[in-house]
């Protein structure tokens, strides 16, 4: 009978040792997050900062940050503020004769902020970009006078306090700390 006993209490052991064993592995697992390709995320442009192409030239980098907090199953993976690049892929100076400037900013990349971090690399690359920006013309200005040749058109510039849409470009783990 007490032989008996020990087998039990040796068989619930065991039992108990695995039901751990399985239990851990999943909270190991539940401490990694897929964020998916194709999800959205809310980017601004860092505050105080004027995008136009009078200060902005093609392949300058701009500081965005996350507006909104990517969240996956009911877990924010990624806080606001998040720090991120956009580069200016379009820029053009507005010109003599009228002639307007304008300018595209593609979102490139944002770093993690908050508890989970990425199981490798270095960002969460990006895709999307704004529409194209053009300033207003002054052709008609510049025929009507003598010297509208000096008069110069008005820059291309992206509005900064609105939020813009990118894509998460390729699936990522992030793992909490």
């Amino acid at each position: 009978m007490i032989m008996t006993r020990i087998m039990n209490l040796k068989t619930g052991l065991s039992v108990i040792i695995v039901l751990s064993l399985l239990l851990g592995a999943s909270v190991i697992e539940a401490a990694r997050v897929q964020l998916p390709e194709g999800k959205t995320v809310t980017l601004r442009f860092a505050p105080g900062i004027k995008v136009t192409s009078g200060v902005y030239s093609k392949g300058d980098s701009i500081p965005v940050v996350l507006d909104q907090p990517i969240d996956i199953g009911g877990k924010i993976v990624v806080e606001s503020g998040a720090k991120g690049t956009a580069v200016v892929v379009e820029a053009e100076k507005a010109g003599k004769g009228g002639k307007p400037g304008k300018i595209k900013v593609a979102f490139v990349s944002l770093q993690p902020k908050g508890s989970f971090t990425l199981a490798q690399g270095d960002a969460i690359k990006l895709t999307g970009e704004t529409e194209l920006y053009q300033g207003k013309g002054k052709k008609l200005l510049s025929y009507l006078f003598i010297f509208g040749l000096f008069i110069k058109g008005g820059q291309g510039e992206v509005p900064t306090d609105v939020p813009y849409e990118a894509k998460v470009a390729e699936t990522v783990i992030l793992q909490s700390e």
